[in-house]
């Protein structure tokens, strides 16, 4: 793939700006509807400018899924450096509600994380591949508190994983519209963290 030739800084704020658009017509329509020229139209360049910085579709897609996994990373590092001083059932739930909180924000980047369907191949390990820094910084979390005493000796890494299947539950019903018309969605979120909690307290 040809690249243009530009700064290294210029070069990633272009393709910043290019993932950035995709982020915001995720809005409108699902991922597997985002052009190339209904990005290049977001950011007001030619579509033809967007192979000067992506290969394709599916490599700004990775891209895009690659710099989230990142940004995911360092604000974990954040909550398990936050969980050495004050109580890790506290960070949790500040970040239950935020996840909670993001993902009702905007749905289909959360559809694109936990929703897309396995690649053609098949292969289970490279369609997990962009959730393993979640596993990993939670499971972290969760042996900090099990290590203070904080919550009762559980395998983390199973822990973590029933966690956020727990959290995921009513975000997935919510999304697919399946929810019945007499619950609402904030007050099922509310009961799946007490859930949660239970849980990691049992």
């Amino acid at each position: 793939m040809a690249r243009p030739k530009n700064s290294p800084e210029k070069i990633e704020r272009m393709r910043n700006d290019m993932m950035d658009a995709v982020i915001d017509l995720l809005d409108d329509v699902s991922p597997d509807k985002v052009s190339i020229r209904m990005i290049a139209e977001k950011i007001g360049v030619s579509h033809m400018v967007f192979y000067t910085y992506f290969g394709d579709r599916s490599e700004i897609m990775k891209a895009l899924i690659d710099r989230q996994k990142g940004r995911i990373g360092i604000h974990f590092e954040g909550l398990i450096e936050k969980a050495r001083s004050v109580p890790v059932k506290t960070v949790l739930a500040t970040l239950l509600k935020d996840y909670a909180q993001t993902a009702q924000d905007h749905p289909k980047i959360f559809r694109m994380f936990w929703m897309t369907p396995k690649s053609d191949k098949g292969d289970e390990i490279e369609s997990l591949k962009h959730l393993e820094p979640i596993f990993e910084k939670l499971t972290a979390l969760i042996k900090l508190g099990i290590e203070k005493g904080e919550l009762p000796k559980k395998e983390p890494r199973l822990a973590a994983v029933t966690m956020l299947t727990i959290a995921n539950a009513p975000l997935i019903l919510n999304l697919c519209s399946k929810i019945p018309m007499d619950v609402g969605c904030g007050a099922l979120i509310e009961e799946v963290q007490k859930a949660v909690f239970t849980y990691l307290s049992a």
